[in-house]
Parts: structure tokens; C-alpha cells; sequence
């Protein structure tokens, strides 16, 4: 693995992990919406029909996220369908924070055809445009919430529309698997007296 997909990895961990902490105490209700949700709905062919944004929002949520988590040498946000998980959670458990989303998604837009007339949407700007811009607004509230969103839905159940094709898990190394047999990894591996279960004592 190069030093890009390394760094990448390196990223999407510490990030879930900050985030997490910080959306844990004020999300729970959320989450544990999220968490029955993911009970209830089966996981299937990911879902591409947009529920909250438009077209020429979704084009520039994508483009957004491409650049904070962008394709390489492994894919990135853009194959992952990120842009379809904000669509979906917005429509969902995090129906209440949407209008603050796309508020902010406006502003966004204003501005970005503001500094750059003629230009058109963000996502019609080249890689180089979109970073020197998003290094403007990237302390914003609303960029933090597409960094939220788009780490989230890189990591997310593929069911919430996100983590296409398992993209995310791939990404940190993140193993699908429903049950585990020990040896369990490197550290137990070749340990000869290793036991799942202490034995019950002989009468």
C-alpha cells in the first residue's frame, strides 16, 4: 500500500473516531433510530433514486466529497455513492438537520458563483479549483457536516445508500464477517495454549 492509500486509511479511522465522539452524546436519539433502521431494512442493490436533492445539489454533494475522501489508487467517495447516503439519511434519521444542510449547501453555491462568474457549479470546476476553494470554507459548519456525512457514509451499512459494493470497509481494512473463529489475528496466531472458552472445572 503507497503512502496516498496509507494516509487515506490513516484519515478515515482518526476521523470516525473524532467524529464519533463528538455526535455520540448530542445524536444518540439519531443513532438509535439508525440502529433499528439497519434492522429493518434489508441489504440489497444500493438505492439511486434521490430523495431530498436536486440534481444540481447532488452533482455538487458529490464533487464535495470527492475531494475529501478522493479516488487514487483505491476508490474514494465518488464510487462509494457517499453523495446517495446524505441524500438518504437527510430523507431519514436526519430528516430534522436537512433544511440546515441545504441552507448551507445554497450558501455554498452562492458563493462558489460569486468568486468564480462564468464558471459554472462547483462540480464543473477542476480538482485544482475545488481544493484552492474548499481550503477557504473548510472551517465552516457546513463543510464540517459534509466531512461528517462523507466519512460516515463511506463507513455506514451499505443499506443507507452509502459504501457501495463495501468501498469504505475495504478502505480501513474493516473484515464483513458475521462470525469469528480464533485464531482471531496476529496477536493470538501462533499462541499454542489459546482457548475461545475456559474449561469447565472437573467434578
Amino acid at each position: 500500500m503507497n503512502k496516498n492509500n496509507t494516509s487515506r486509511r490513516d484519515f478515515l479511522r482518526a476521523s470516525g473516531g473524532t467524529l464519533g465522539v463528538a455526535w455520540l452524546g448530542t445524536q444518540w436519539p439519531q443513532l438509535a433510530a439508525a440502529a433499528e433502521h439497519a434492522h429493518e431494512v434489508a441489504s440489497g442493490n444500493a438505492d439511486h433514486a434521490f430523495k431530498v436533492l436536486a440534481p444540481s445539489q447532488a452533482r455538487d454533494v458529490e464533487a464535495i466529497a470527492a475531494q475529501i475522501v478522493p479516488s487514487g489508487a483505491t476508490p474514494g467517495a465518488r464510487e462509494a455513492g457517499v453523495v446517495y447516503f446524505v441524500d438518504h439519511v437527510s430523507a431519514g434519521i436526519f430528516a430534522q438537520r436537512a433544511p440546515e444542510l441545504l441552507a448551507g449547501l445554497a450558501a455554498f453555491q452562492e458563493d462558489f458563483a460569486r468568486r468564480h462568474p462564468g464558471l459554472g457549479s462547483f462540480a464543473d470546476a477542476s480538482d485544482a479549483e475545488q481544493l484552492a476553494y474548499l481550503k477557504t470554507v473548510d472551517a465552516t459548519p457546513f463543510f464540517n457536516t459534509m466531512r461528517f456525512l462523507t466519512v460516515a457514509g463511506l463507513l455506514a451499512l451499505p443499506s443507507y445508500g452509502g459504501n457501495e459494493n463495501k468501498i469504505g470497509w475495504k478502505i480501513v481494512g474493516f473484515v464483513d464477517r458475521h462470525v469469528w473463529t480464533p485464531p482471531f489475528g496476529w496477536y493470538d496466531e501462533r499462541y499454542a495454549g489459546f482457548e475461545p472458552y475456559a474449561k469447565e472445572p472437573r467434578s
